[in-house]
């Protein structure tokens, strides 16, 4: 009777080992599937980046370019807007001309 309480025990402690071992395998399958996981995720963040960072720069140089244009209009509008151009275009296209002293009312 103690004998085959002994063959129990070892049997039982053989099974209990295996559940072990099967949790342990299936707790480091899991680790190993997460790790792969967070990995994908951090290659695709990194990706991100590199797409995020060149539409960066090609804004940046499109930025750069209005700024130009814009800086170009300003030099024109000035140079337009000046008092000899604006008197220029009053004689030629309207007509315009500075009274005379006897044209001036009192």
């Amino acid at each position: 009777m103690a004998r085959t309480r002994a063959k129990k025990d070892g049997n039982a402690l053989a099974v209990h080992a295996k559940d072990a071992n099967i949790t342990w395998f299936a707790l480091f399958i899991c680790v190993l599937v997460l790790l792969v996981w967070s990995s994908l995720i951090v290659v695709d963040n990194a990706q991100q980046m590199r797409t995020l960072y060149q539409s960066l720069g090609t804004v940046q140089g499109e930025h750069d370019e209005l700024m130009s244009i814009r800086s170009r209009l300003r030099l024109e509008r000035g140079a337009v807007s000046s008092l000899h151009n604006i008197e220029k275009l009053a004689q030629e296209e309207l007509g315009m001309h500075f009274p005379q002293a006897s044209e001036v009312l009192e």
